[in-house]
């Protein structure tokens, strides 16, 4: 199960860079292509990934009463994740009824408020925490040996990636705001 999910997050990972920039690209005014098709497959990735993940925590939760022994300080990562992944899915609910709304079939955007900046920018900072935590685990799970290096040079193309997203939501605030 762990393998399986360490495949689905990094499927999870190429999908969310994908579609991020997409998106990015749409809220630029830039592109029309719609990326919905790709945006279910991102959403069952991500619940089936948080399913597995919500097992993986039921377990540890388990043997942690069974002996009594929690290991919280050695085990940060772990909670960081846990807490970190809740959060991607309680501000997943505001990002998907953020940007557009439908009255009688018809699509259109909404107007983006301060809140909506807020939880945008939430949302993006607890994916950043999430993938940030996760990145050395996912790249010994691969069998990268030098996973500080890599691990440098991943937190880069995140960053980059985070820092695009970034300036585009808030260039899109603004938009609204003018």
């Amino acid at each position: 199960m762990r393998k399986f999910n360490g495949i689905l997050a990094r499927v999870v990972v190429v999908l969310f860079l994908i579609h991020a920039m997409m998106g990015c690209f749409m809220l630029q005014g830039r592109s029309s292509v719609s990326c919905f098709p790709l945006t279910i497959l991102l959403l069952v990735t991500v619940i089936a990934h948080a399913i597995l993940g919500v097992i993986a925590t039921i377990k540890s939760v388990r043997s942690g009463g069974i002996s009594g022994k929690w290991y919280l300080k050695q085990n940060k990562v772990f909670w960081i994740k846990r807490v970190s992944g809740v959060s991607i899915l309680l501000l997943l609910i505001f990002h998907m009824s953020v940007y557009v709304t439908s009255s009688n079939g018809v699509y259109f955007l909404k107007e983006f408020t301060w809140m909506s900046l807020v939880s945008q920018l939430l949302f993006v900072l607890a994916i950043f925490i999430h993938l940030y935590v996760s990145l050395e685990g996912m790249l010994i799970a691969r069998g990268i040996l030098d996973h500080k290096e890599r691990k440098k040079d991943w937190l880069l193309v995140l960053s980059v990636f985070m820092l695009m997203i970034i300036i585009t939501i808030i260039m899109y605030f603004v938009q609204w705001q003018i």
